[in-house]
């Protein structure tokens, strides 16, 4: 079985924790997959030379000249590196070294599994430990979507065959590419779980805040949630959804506090 694992990475990054990710990955307690580390056009020059210094024939670069944005370098990657599992990670976040191997046992119990993700803690810049975020089972996830995302990107695998009947990432949503992407599985009745265990660390630093008050992101959240209500008859959830997005556009201490609070 080949399984691969996307790790972009992109202008603002930070070598710091670009480095805990890479490690986090490459200490798995599977091993046997290549990680593609998907540069999206100009890095920092020092994870260039970080990049260029590794030594582990797991790992492959693939270098766009150019931003593509990261829904234009998945489904890039993904083209050109078939595999049977594709494991999705962030250049921020830390992996359990049992990750993979846990994600793995969920598919083996299922072949008409499509998606495995799992639940996470919730980390600052610094690493401290500040929440545990709980995902919906199987048979809730459909409902979660309406109003929020029902799967925590970087923690989520796939199977080669979802893309083929979903289809790839719509390059047109340079934010909550992700969540346009569940939105049609849910309409294709496509299995998918999350596991329902803490298998990564995501880190809610400033790059976080910014971009969740995005307006481009606020945007493409409200037409993945009324395309959702459209199909699934969700109307009862249209004042939830409306004042979410009121909240994003209130400064970002107002954002952290209902964060940390109002969940």
């Amino acid at each position: 079985m080949k399984i691969v694992v996307l790790l972009p990475v992109s202008s603002g990054d930070r070598l710091k924790y670009f480095k805990l990710a890479l490690n986090s990955i490459l200490s798995q307690t599977y091993s046997d997959f290549d990680v593609i580390i998907c540069i999206d056009g100009v890095i920092s020059e020092d994870i260039d030379l970080y990049i260029k210094s590794l030594d582990d024939k797991r790992i492959i670069i693939m270098r766009n000249d150019k931003n593509l944005g990261l829904a234009a370098t998945l489904n890039k990657a993904i083209r050109n590196y078939p595999a049977d599992i594709y494991f999705r990670m962030d250049s921020d976040d830390i992996c359990s070294r049992k990750r993979f191997r846990r994600t793995l046992e969920e598919f083996e119990k299922d072949d008409e599994l499509m998606l495995v993700g799992t639940e996470c803690i919730e980390i600052d810049d610094d690493g401290t430990e500040i929440f545990y975020k709980k995902m919906p089972f199987q048979a809730d996830i459909k409902k979660w979507a309406i109003s929020r995302n029902p799967f925590i990107h970087p923690s989520v695998a796939f199977r080669k065959e979802f893309f083929d009947i979903v289809g790839y990432y719509n390059e047109e949503f340079r934010k909550s590419q992700d969540y346009e992407l569940w939105s049609r599985a849910i309409l294709k009745n496509i299995k998918m779980n999350n596991i329902h265990e803490p298998l990564i660390w995501f880190r809610v630093s400033n790059k976080f805040w910014k971009n969740r008050t995005l307006r481009s992101n606020v945007r493409n959240e409200l037409k993945v949630s009324f395309f959702l209500i459209r199909h699934l008859n969700g109307y009862i959830y249209i004042p939830k959804i409306l004042s979410k997005a009121l909240l994003r556009f209130m400064p970002v201490w107002v954002n952290k506090l209902m964060y940390k609070y109002g969940r």
